[in-house]
């Protein structure tokens, strides 16, 4: 594949049917994508994140039609970005080879989420249907809160908070982020009134 194009032809059929001919008997890791990433982690972060925003347009803030004409340059600076916690899991086969993303989440810091200096945010959280319902997304967001725990809080600031927005319809996610302590910001409004806005007091 060229580095500075990404073929959605290669996404929606070849990734997809790679993943089928080993999910039978498959294991995850869940682990950030660390700083300096690998060009192997930015061809698979960008992968995973193309094949979410074409499979699932309504669960992100941004469109398949602008990211994908994204080059590798600028996918290697988001994922290496200080203020972006990348979290990705992955499918390992059980031959032991090399293992396909099936799932991305990103946690953003204050100086990125712009709501106060203990504000946090999870954005691109997406796992790959054939995948779901296996427990991915509570462990990529338990890693992610688990990282906000452990960072540093402002001296005399409010407690940590973590931030998201979730289509309206989706209530399989819905259920996800409330099992894990999220409450609906009834006070606030997304831009988008098919998006509901949740927070968690980070303790």
């Amino acid at each position: 594949m060229n580095l500075k194009t990404f073929s959605s032809h290669f996404i929606t059929v070849d990734f997809c049917h790679h993943l089928s001919d080993h999910m039978s008997a498959t294991s995850y890791e869940v682990f950030r994508i660390p700083i300096p990433p690998s060009k192997a982690d930015i061809m698979s972060y960008s992968q995973i994140r193309l094949l979410g925003l074409k499979t699932n347009p309504e669960a992100f803030g941004s469109k398949f039609e602008v990211e994908s004409l994204r080059t590798f340059a600028e996918w290697k600076a988001r994922v290496e970005n200080e203020d972006r916690f990348t979290i990705i899991a992955r499918a390992t086969p059980p031959n032991g080879g090399d293992g396909d993303c099936v799932g991305t989440a990103s946690i953003l810091t204050p100086a990125m989420v712009e709501q106060g200096p203990d504000v946090y945010g999870v954005v691109g959280m997406w796992v790959h249907p054939e995948h779901r319902m296996k427990g991915l997304g509570r462990r990529m967001l338990e890693f992610g809160i688990d990282w906000v725990r452990e960072r540093p809080r402002v001296k005399g600031g409010e407690a940590r908070r973590l931030v998201l927005e979730v289509h309206r319809p989706n209530e399989a996610a819905k259920a996800l982020y409330g099992g894990l302590g999220f409450l609906e910001a009834k006070e606030e409004k997304c831009e988008d009134p098919n998006r509901i806005p949740m927070f968690l007091v980070v303790e």
